[in-house]
């Protein structure tokens, strides 16, 4: 699929089968690490750790135990030890797809492989999916939306509402988006919204999608010191559906 088609399928995607929220009273930060490298799971959840927080780590469990350019992944053990820690385990497709590349029937068969694999060590099934690589079509977002509370996307907010279907997110990387991602927690002190911020690897030498520790360790400081709440996805769509019922 030719780059143009790729986005104007995702744009199609973005006005149909759509789940809106309620707006939030206030703003309310949730972490994500996509791909399961092992820098993230060793340099960046103790961080969040030591502020009591908890993050939702979104699996691809073919990746665990594999090397690319994100580095090292996790091992299979280290999926249990993170969600003893407290921390969501979300889906993340089995062999990290895209869905420019296989049929929605093949991509919702890795998808449900990966839940199997997930449930196999004890784990309850996921509630909550993130697109690989952001790409996403028409009938996966429909087929998809029956399967998980959430499906989160990679592209910034534009709008003041989010769609549960396809969620906003914000990048923690490296390079000129990192101010924006500094930007958005300023904004969110006034202006009460639900920012999904999200990485691949933190070490010192990132790949083009993550950052460094102390990069991370700015965006912590930075959350911390804007007394925003930070809560895992499940959590925070919880508590932002709740309002639905009862305003």
């Amino acid at each position: 699929m030719s780059e143009v088609l790729f986005k104007a399928n995702r744009f199609i995607a973005r006005g149909l089968s759509r789940s809106l929220l309620p707006n939030v009273d206030a703003s309310i930060v949730s972490f994500g690490f996509d791909d399961c490298p092992a820098s993230a799971i060793e340099t960046a959840l103790p961080m969040l750790e030591a502020e009591g927080w908890r993050a939702t780590v979104y699996v691809a469990y073919g990746l665990c135990g594999t090397v690319n350019h994100l580095g090292r992944h996790m091992e299979i053990s280290d999926i249990v030890d993170i969600h003893n820690r407290g921390h969501e385990i979300a889906d993340h497709t089995y062999s990290h797809l895209s869905s420019n590349t296989v049929s929605t029937r093949e991509y919702i068969e890795d998808v449900e492989r990966n839940q199997m694999a997930l449930q196999e060590l004890g784990l309850p099934r996921s509630r909550h999916f993130a697109y690989p690589f952001g790409h996403v079509s028409p009938p996966l977002k429909k087929a998809l939306r029956k399967r998980f509370q959430t499906l989160r996307g990679v592209l910034s907010p534009t709008t003041p509402w989010q769609d549960a279907n396809l969620l906003n997110a914000i990048r923690i990387y490296s390079g000129s988006r990192f101010d924006a991602a500094l930007q958005q927690i300023e904004a969110a002190k006034t202006t009460p919204q639900w920012l999904n911020f999200f990485t691949h690897d933190v070490r010192e030498k990132p790949s083009d999608f993550g950052c460094t520790p102390h990069e991370f360790q700015k965006i912590v400081n930075a959350v911390r010191d804007s007394g925003l709440r930070v809560m895992t996805v499940d959590d925070a769509f919880r508590k932002i559906v709740k309002r639905r019922h009862t305003s």
